[in-house]
């Protein structure tokens, strides 16, 4: 859609009417303080709009990026000016490059990059074949750079896995930074590492932001990435070449790895999941990659190189992790990690109803029909149906499920705990009864997830009847209190770096489908009945995280969602003044699993500009 340049464009008073709303929003739930922050972000955002002539939201990730770029131009500079003798640590930090297997020109981009850091504790390790030493010497001279810092060039023989252990041991730094030849670092990269590092001092691992071109001439595209996702990492190597490590949880990893000279930087970030939860995220974009976009890792055939390195890496992971499962790759670099189910419990599927036979009828049926999982109960919640149909189509179901009269005003909290109580399983199963199932292995999968340690709760991908994702997992402070990941995005589109079809860790999911074990369950109580309408389901899964389980989205098991088919109506804003109560603090400081750079005023993963 473009936007009418016109003042007088009905899209432009649209946009004024949203403004005005926004503002009353921030009045009513942030204070006068805030308000002419929030005003001139707002106003900024309108003129943008105008001056581009196209809404924020029709823009590509690339587009938008442009104007991110415009806005925080003078950022990077900032951690530059700070004295370096103000701090109390200023560590070395070994910066390996190699040149094995890649072209030796791409090489001349990365020293500069090195070289300008405004950083100055720092020694370049170059790993290249024999042939290519002298001149790498010398280019390194050529930059003016050998007088000032420490360069040591590394001539091995043998094959592409040797430049970890032996520019490691090269190494004399504190902290090892792996960059990939032809990427370059930001200026203040290892200033803002060193920075971050004197406010904790325990960190092992930093990772950061960063974007990508392609030789081609497009991007850059960014990718503003999540705090620490252990799920999300089996899914995909989402820190990269972005990551610097404590050089002896290195050479720790090196020396318990059976299989040494096959470690490549994946090997050493799943080692480091391991070995230490003192984990950091640089929300800043501090490393510029040389690479394919999405769009051609989502299209093409799987090069060589991902299936013997990437693969066998997360193989090597789960082995060592004790754990039975298959890796599948579903694209370069991309995994679907399948469990094995040693056991297969009792699981009980709740599902409230009221009145709308048709719905429920083919939500029953669609679990009768596709589900592999076996063994389940359902178990229908009847919230006071009162026709015809109804009685009659829940008296014959009641012939081989249980039917469970839930009399009084409509509680979707109090109803799910009333059933919950009744059920036989071993885990519950909250299921809305306007979904239909779409994969056959849906239960499977979650089922998969929820029995590993550390799982207190797993979503499902849900889906508009257009093919449209309607919930890939919640994002909390989008559109308010939380929103729902990618909603309205095409399922069939990889989206924003694929996020919405890998399995990775959220800050909560929807009750319309989740899955909880009755232990947890019962350690925090169910759901919160003066929550009766929404974010009962938020509410249930921060608590779930405050007892220290992870919650994990599962875009494998996928269902259809005819979304409040059977509830219409406006939001209801005493459930939201309550849970704002609740957990307004944590909301306030933002999702640990989005990106202070992502925007909060849509669901599509789009940045904040």
């Amino acid at each position: 859609m473009i936007l009418d340049r016109d003042t007088s464009s009905p899209v432009l008073g649209r946009r004024v009417r949203w403004m005005i709303e926004r503002i009353a929003h921030v009045l009513r739930h942030e204070g006068v303080g805030s308000l002419g922050r929030k005003v001139k972000g707002l106003a900024a955002r309108l003129w943008r709009v105008r001056s581009h002539g196209w809404p924020i939201a029709s823009m590509t990730l690339e587009q938008q990026y442009k104007i991110w770029l415009e806005q925080h131009s003078g950022e990077s500079a900032l951690p530059a000016q700070k004295n370096h003798a103000e701090l109390s640590h200023a560590p070395m930090i070994s910066i390996i490059v190699s040149v094995l297997g890649v072209q030796p020109s791409l090489l001349r981009e990365t020293i500069e990059s090195v070289a300008q850091q405004h950083y100055l504790k720092w020694e370049l390790i170059v790993i290249c074949g024999p042939s290519h030493s002298s001149t790498t010497r010398n280019l390194f001279k050529a930059l003016g750079t050998a007088g000032t810092q420490a360069l040591h060039v590394v001539a091995v023989e043998g094959g592409r896995h040797e430049h970890l252990l032996n520019g490691v041991a090269a190494s004399s730094g504190e902290f090892v930074w792996f960059v990939k030849c032809g990427d370059l670092l930001a200026r203040h990269a290892l200033n803002s590492v060193v920075h971050v590092l004197n406010g904790r001092m325990d960190t092992d691992l930093f990772y950061c932001d960063e974007d990508q071109s392609l030789p081609d001439g497009t991007g850059p595209i960014p990718f503003f990435k999540p705090s620490w996702s252990p799920e999300l990492l089996l899914s995909t190597n989402y820190l990269s070449y972005s990551s610097v490590f404590r050089r002896t949880l290195l050479l720790e990893i090196i020396k318990a790895s059976e299989q040494r000279h096959e470690l490549s930087p994946y090997d050493c970030l799943l080692w480091a999941a391991e070995k230490t939860n003192n984990i950091i995220h640089l929300s800043s974009v501090l490393y510029h990659s040389r690479g394919r976009s999405d769009a051609q890792i989502a299209d093409v055939a799987k090069p060589a190189e991902y299936v013997s390195a990437e693969k066998p890496a997360l193989e090597r992971a789960l082995r060592r992790r004790g754990i039975d499962g298959n890796v599948e790759e579903t694209g370069p670099g991309i995994f679907r990690v399948r469990y094995r189910l040693d056991q297969r419990p009792l699981v009980s599927i709740l599902i409230p109803t009221r009145d709308r036979t048709s719905l429920l009828s083919r939500c029953i049926t669609s679990i009768e029909e596709r589900t592999t999982y076996a063994p389940y109960e359902i178990v229908i919640l009847d919230n006071g149906s009162v026709s015809e149909d109804a009685r009659r189509y829940l008296g014959g179901t009641a012939k081989k499920w249980r039917v469970l009269p839930c009399p009084g005003p409509f509680n979707f909290s109090t109803i799910n705990n009333y059933g919950a109580s009744e059920a036989k399983g071993d885990y519950l199963l909250f299921l809305n009864d306007d979904t239909e199932v779409m994969a056959p292995d849906w239960l499977t999968v979650m089922m998969e997830q929820v029995s590993r340690p550390g799982i207190g709760a797993v979503g499902a991908k849900l889906l508009y009847p257009n093919g449209r994702i309607q919930h890939g997992g919640i994002v909390l402070g989008v559109g308010g209190v939380a929103g729902h990941a990618f909603r309205h995005t095409p399922d069939h589109e990889w989206g924003y770096h694929g996020l919405a079809h890998l399995t990775r860790n959220c800050s909560a999911v929807t009750a319309a489908c989740m899955l909880v074990s009755r232990p947890v369950f019962r350690q925090i109580h169910g759901f919160d009945s003066t929550l009766p309408v929404e974010y009962n389901d938020v509410d249930l899964c921060l608590r779930i995280r405050r007892e220290g389980h992870r919650i994990v989205y599962a875009p494998d098991a996928v269902l259809c969602h005819y979304e409040s088919a059977t509830r219409k109506g406006t939001r209801c804003r005493p459930d939201e003044e309550r849970v704002r109560q609740i957990w307004g603090e944590l909301i306030r400081a933002g999702d640990p699993y989005y990106n202070v750079n992502l925007t909060k005023d849509r669901e599509d993963w789009g940045l904040n500009v």
